[in-house]
Order: structure tokens, then C-alpha cells, then sequence
């Protein structure tokens, strides 16, 4: 598969490095010529220093072989050019864009494609979404779900002091009265698949799959259990805190804009109380006049005078999504100390996710996983219905479904030779979530949820046939 990057950015890069390790055939254009030279040295592909609107340099790039062009440049202009001139010089490429206008979007939504484009991707709307989910399940921690299995992924962490502390895998399934899998786990840095004899020493992260209900008994086991997000504020309302806030059922009611549209599909319950503080002013008169029911407050989160306030004593919730990651962290866990009794953070970086969850920040969604995740499901090949990156790990949770014609069909999966470190977790049947074993035969219409890593994407692909 022939893949062309315009824009290295932090988004651009990590999407070009987990391509690079499954094998694609990657070329990245960047502008910046210093940036160009150090993607150059840390990555291994072509990596051209010109613009990306330029014919002559999207043919240097290989436009004509290219399977998918994906535009991931600061600017949705020239994303959305780029895009447009790719599609229109080469047939059946597909092209991705990434673009923040919301009118782009809704353009995007409302017929196959524009201008050109294939996929429109808006990092917004797809971090409030992220958010939503986490906000329906009560704030406990992230949340992945998958596409056609009732069961979620979520991470928790065993703290110093647990009684857990000791144990192996087998025997906190035992201490624990509901039924769930631990596919990954995260210690001192390093990512380990456990089995049933590893032993928890404090401290580690858990990446844990199970149904909601079992979750639910899971989180009271580790003191956290579900609250009423009936008081909620959101700091920092630019347009992903709007777009929360229109989650929460806060737009006016006659609005026509198309964001109110999306997140009114999540809404469930309207918050009683809504708060939304801003530093800006005139963002204050806009969330005003577009909040009536909501409390606005023009405040610097960032003033020493606000801290002794209280402004964020005894909400349910506490959301943080300025433009700056480190306020973000502190907010959120000054609300905890404050008497939140959850707090959500906006990060950007891997290094930060990982800050918030020592911090006991509920949860942490980083924008540029997100939408990385999010293209690498629009670009995956046949049958792969759902994907999570485990961030700053060599590791991803799949989902196949297995088609009547696959190769797998009716064999034993001790048969399989599956690459290194790659784990079937759990097979759906209809009904049926199946803990898989040796002797268990793979079925059509199974789906199947593994953890691989990502330089074994490509083998996996073959040998599921898709």
C-alpha cells in the first residue's frame, strides 16, 4: 500500500511511524525544511521539503501509484487544495483531510464528496465525541467500544497500598465478582500481555475489557463508583468546549448549526447545572447569547485570585479543554482536590496522558490519538472493524469480522500461526462472547478482538484474508 502524508506535524508523524511499522510504503511533504530534515533522520521513507499544492511535487511524491493521500497540514485550505488536486489528477485514490472549518464538515456530511475528497475528518468534533462517551459512562476513565461486540475497553490503575497488591491475574478475577480480561497492562514503562500468574507489585496501568454492567462492579471495587453528572463545567470553551456543551444539550433550541445536530444523537440527560469559563471576552458574549441556559463566567483559570475563589468547588464534573495541555492537568486536578468528583483532561502528547493518570485524573483524551486512530480505521483494509492504538506502545486491539470466504474459516486456532505477541482475546458469536482456547473452531461471521502489534498488521491482514 502506497501512502502520501502532506504535513509532519505531531499528528503527521505519529500517523507516518505506525504506517511505517505495518509495512506501508509511506512519503511525507513537509515544507519546513528543518522539520523535513528531522523526520528525514527519524523515520524510514522519502520525505520531500516542498510545498504540497504543487502538481509537479505530489507526482515526485509517486501521486500516481498512491493508494491514499491524506492531508494533515495547520491549514484546511490547503489541506482541502491538496486533496482536490490529487483526486482530480489520479483515479481511485483516496483521499483524507483534516479540517476544523465546521461548514467544511457539514458540506462533507451532506453528499459523497467535496471538492474532491473522500473523508473529511474534523479533530474536534472527533475529541468531543471521545468525550461524550466517557461522559455517558459516568467519567471513570477513557473508553473504547467496540463495533459489533457489547463489551468496552477502559483503563484503570492499581494504586500503592491496593490489596491486590501480590496477587496474580487468576486471583483478582477471583477477589473481583464480575467477569473480565486484562489484555495489556502497563509497568514501569513497559507494556507486558500478562497471563494468569503475573503478579500485581502497585501502580500498573490496566487496559481491562468487559461488559458495562461488570464494569460497574469493577470501579466500586477500586472506590470509584458511578456518580450523578448532574453540575458540570467546562474550561477553556473554544470550539471542541462548545462542542461538548452541545453534547450536554446546551444549544439553543431553535440553532440550525450542524455540530448541535451530532451531538444531540449522544445526549441522554441535560445537565442541570451547566458552567462554561472562558479568558477570552468575547467568546464569554458568544457562549451568552448561544448558552442562554448555561452560566458564563469570564475568568483567567490561570489568576491566583480565581483559585481562592473556589470557582470549581463541588462540581460532579470538571472538563478541561484549553489550548494548553499543562493547565489542562492542573485544572483538572485541582478540581479533584476541590471536591470534583470527576474530572476530564485535553492533552496532546502521549507523555501527558500518561502525567494525568498518576495525577488520579479521571480521564485524559488526547486529541492527536484520537485522530490519528480515527484515520488508520477510514485506511484499514476489508474486514478490520475497529482499532486502538495503545498509545506510546508498540501494541493495537483489533477487531475482524471473519467473511464465509476467509481462510480461517473452520480451522482450529492452535492451527494458526499467528505472528509474535499476537493474542486472540475474545471471539463474538451472535450472542455469545467466547473465551477463546486452542481447540475452539474459528466460525464465519466471528469477530474477532486481538492484541498485535503494529509491525504484524500486514501478516494479520493475509492471514485473515482481507
Amino acid at each position: 500500500m502506497n501512502i502520501i502524508i502532506l504535513g509532519s506535524g505531531k499528528v503527521g508523524f505519529h500517523l507516518a511511524r505506525q504506517l511505517i511499522n505495518e509495512g506501508k510504503h509511506v512519503t511525507i511533504i513537509e515544507k519546513n525544511s528543518i522539520r523535513a530534515k528531522q523526520i528525514s533522520n527519524q523515520l524510514d521513507c522519502m520525505v520531500i521539503n516542498d510545498e504540497g499544492n504543487k502538481l509537479d511535487v505530489l507526482y515526485q511524491a509517486g501521486l500516481e501509484k498512491a493508494d491514499f493521500f491524506i492531508s494533515v497540514t495547520e491549514s484546511d485550505e490547503l489541506n482541502m487544495i491538496a486533496c482536490g488536486l490529487a483526486a482530480s489528477n489520479v483515479k481511485n485514490i483516496f483521499t483524507i483531510a483534516r479540517v476544523r472549518n465546521i461548514d467544511y464538515s457539514h458540506n462533507q456530511l451532506s453528499s459523497n464528496t467535496v471538492f474532491g475528497i473522500n473523508h473529511i475528518i474534523n479533530p474536534e468534533i472527533e475529541a468531543a465525541k471521545v468525550i461524550a462517551m466517557s461522559v455517558e459512562r459516568g467519567a471513570l476513565s477513557n473508553v473504547m467500544l467496540f463495533d459489533n461486540i457489547d463489551l468496552q475497553m477502559r483503563n484503570l490503575t492499581i494504586p500503592a497500598g491496593s490489596d491486590l497488591i501480590g496477587k496474580n491475574l487468576h486471583q483478582v478475577n477471583e477477589a473481583i465478582e464480575a467477569t473480565f480480561l486484562v489484555p495489556i497492562m502497563l509497568r514501569d514503562d513497559t507494556h507486558i500481555i500478562p497471563s494468569g500468574d503475573t503478579v500485581f507489585e502497585g501502580n500498573e496501568l490496566l487496559y481491562v475489557i468487559a461488559t458495562e454492567e461488570d464494569f460497574n462492579v469493577i470501579f466500586n471495587y477500586f472506590n470509584k463508583p458511578i456518580v450523578s453528572l448532574k453540575d458540570v463545567a467546562i474550561i477553556g470553551c473554544g470550539k471542541l468546549g462548545c462542542y461538548v456543551a452541545d453534547y450536554l444539550g446546551y444549544y439553543k433550541e431553535d440553532e440550525t448549526k450542524f455540530i448541535g445536530k451530532i451531538m444531540k444523537r449522544f445526549s441522554k440527560d441535560r445537565v442541570k447545572k451547566l458552567h462554561l469559563i472562558d479568558s477570552d471576552y468575547e467568546q464569554c458574549q458568544f457562549l451568552t447569547e448561544h448558552y442562554p441556559q448555561a452560566m458564563v463566567t469570564h475568568a483567567d483559570i490561570t489568576q491566583e485570585e480565581i483559585w481562592e475563589e473556589k470557582l470549581l468547588k463541588d462540581y460532579d464534573l470538571v472538563i478541561a479543554t484549553t489550548g494548553n495541555q499543562e493547565l489542562n492537568l492542573i485544572t483538572a486536578m485541582y478540581a479533584k482536590k476541590e471536591g470534583a468528583a470527576r474530572s476530564i483532561s485535553l492533552v496532546e502528547t502521549i507523555a501527558y496522558r500518561r502525567i494525568s493518570e498518576s495525577l488520579g485524573i479521571d480521564v485524559s483524551v488526547s486529541i492527536n490519538d484520537v485522530l490519528v486512530n480515527t484515520i488508520l480505521k477510514v485506511i484499514r483494509k476489508g474486514n478490520i472493524k475497529s482499532i486502538y492504538n495503545i498509545s506510546g506502545s508498540p501494541f493495537e486491539i483489533i477487531e475482524f469480522e471473519i467473511s464465509s470466504t476467509s481462510p480461517l474459516c473452520n480451522k482450529l486456532i492452535k492451527n494458526i500461526k499467528f505472528p509474535k505477541e499476537t493474542l486472540i482475546i475474545l471471539i463474538s458469536r451472535g450472542e455469545l462472547n467466547i473465551i477463546p482456547h486452542g481447540d475452539l473452531a474459528i466460525e464465519p461471521n466471528d469477530h474477532i478482538v486481538l492484541i498485535t502489534r503494529s509491525d504484524t498488521i500486514k501478516r494479520l491482514e493475509s492471514i485473515f484474508g482481507v
